[in-house]
């Protein structure tokens, strides 16, 4: 029984003693495939997919890489460096884009300068104005939905919610409710005229 070294074999190591590690030892027919370079920052389609490289590594490209870096948090804080890993630090990261006592130094600086006042008041004008607009929009949602007779429950039962209010009614209740919000915020603010 005589034992024998393929070919291919003997041309591997060959390749390998030489240098030429990545040289082929045998010929292949069939699937080529080609492949292509990207740099940073190239986009391309492959496999009905967006990839990109970023920091050197390929990603995918999705709908929700907005919302990913505007949740990302840094491990320190970019103004004065201290870390970020409490609760408060990371509420103050994702309003104002520094850590709390970042945010306690600008508010007492404020007061010092005299414009503390002036500011919270235009941050509850801008909180209030965003409150008023997903109240309007919720409030136009139930109008539209609220026409539907018959609503079913959990445990599969119809129950019919016909009757109650008008849409007058309950339009007129719903602007009530919004101009006792606007006087409690001219309260709050110390302003006379009203916001719409």
């Amino acid at each position: 029984m005589k034992k024998a070294i393929s070919k291919n074999k003997v041309q591997r190591m060959r390749n390998l003693v030489s240098g030429n590690y990545t040289k082929k030892t045998t010929i292949q027919s069939g699937f080529n495939t080609t492949t292509t370079k990207h740099k940073e920052g190239d986009v391309w389609e492959e496999r009905g997919k967006s990839w990109t490289i970023k920091n050197g590594i390929k990603q995918t490209i999705t709908k929700l890489d907005k919302a990913r870096e505007y949740a990302k948090i840094p491990l320190h804080c970019p103004k004065c460096n201290v870390k970020m890993t409490k609760q408060q630090h990371k509420f103050m990261y994702r309003r104002f884009k520094h850590c709390l006592l970042c945010q306690t130094n600008f508010e007492f600086e404020l007061r010092e300068q005299g414009k503390y006042e002036e500011w919270k008041n235009k941050q509850l004008s801008i909180n209030f104005e965003i409150w008023l607009r997903e109240q309007k929009e919720e409030f136009k949602e139930f109008l539209k939905t609220r026409h539907s007779k018959k609503q079913i429950t959990e445990a599969g039962d119809i129950e019919d919610w016909s009757g109650g209010q008008t849409d007058e009614e309950l339009i007129a209740d719903f602007d009530i409710y919004i101009n006792n919000e606007m006087e409690r915020l001219q309260l709050m603010t110390g302003t006379s005229d009203k916001e719409e």
